[in-house]
């Protein structure tokens, strides 16, 4: 399967304006002025819409670009020499993926769309002398936000490698909804784009498991799931898992989420 990146320098990509992007107030441009902001989009390409599975760019893809998520969800996954894929973490809008490449010249995983999603592409070298030259602000900002998300990852990474797995489930939900929150979007009712078998790789558990442990939540009274629609009901309950205990209680039935989403 072709990456975007290739498919991309074949048909190009449309133009389209940053005034009226939905992500444009948690994006990099958000707090520039009118002559950073212009200057800063000027080296900024907004690419097709990516269709679900479709890959962004492949693992060993040479490094030229930084993507700016608009909307949609990815994830990224490290493959093997055996070609097993193990899934690294979940991308939503406004996150910045790429980061990987800057210091190999090379993506070290590889990124795949989970729906129908949209990035913006900045060439890193044309940004890196744009900004080292007129506006060094700009660039310092790009490696805050990526030294933030790198810490975020290695965080999460070390603290699920300490929990059991019903730990590992509610934390994952929790940061999803952390996440949300972040963007401005619901805390409490989210979709998640993602399969069952790609949120069981990312933590480590047997797809089965994370299964059981989804309807032992929704018992317990502390989520509602419907397909990819997660309603979380009861956030202290799901602190109180992560910090060691269960809940261990029947409660009535809440209204069920529909399919939609």
């Amino acid at each position: 399967m072709e990456s975007a990146t290739a498919v991309a320098k074949l048909n190009g990509a449309k133009q389209i304006t940053c005034n009226y992007c939905l992500a444009r107030k948690s994006c990099l441009i958000s707090t520039l002025n009118t002559n950073e902001n212009s200057e800063l989009s000027s080296l900024i390409n907004h690419e097709k819409p990516m269709m679900k599975g479709q890959r962004l760019f492949l693992q060993g893809d040479n490094f030229q670009s930084l993507y700016l998520i608009r909307s949609g969800c990815f994830k990224s996954c490290i493959v093997d020499e055996s070609g097993e894929r193990q899934v690294t973490g979940f991308h939503f809008s406004t996150d910045i993926l790429g980061i990987d490449g800057i210091d190999s010249r090379k993506y070290t995983c590889e990124v795949e769309a989970l729906e129908t999603s949209s990035v913006c592409s900045l060439d890193f070298d044309c940004f890196k002398d744009s900004s080292l030259k007129t506006n060094q602000k700009v660039y310092n900002r790009l490696l805050c936000a990526v030294s933030c998300m790198m810490f975020r990852e290695s965080h999460l990474m070390m603290v699920l490698g300490k929990m059991k797995a019903e730990q590992r489930l509610a934390h994952f939900l929790l940061d999803i909804s952390q996440r949300m929150h972040d963007r401005g979007e619901s805390a409490h009712e989210f979709r998640l784009s993602m399969a069952r078998y790609d949120i069981a790789n990312y933590l480590g558990l047997a797809v089965e498991t994370v299964s059981r442990l989804f309807k032992r939540l929704e018992e317990q009274g502390l989520i509602v799931a419907n397909r990819h629609r997660v309603r979380l009901m009861d956030m202290d309950g799901l602190h109180y898992v992560i910090a060691g205990g269960y809940l261990d209680r029947r409660v009535e039935k809440p209204l069920p989420l529909t399919a939609a989403g």
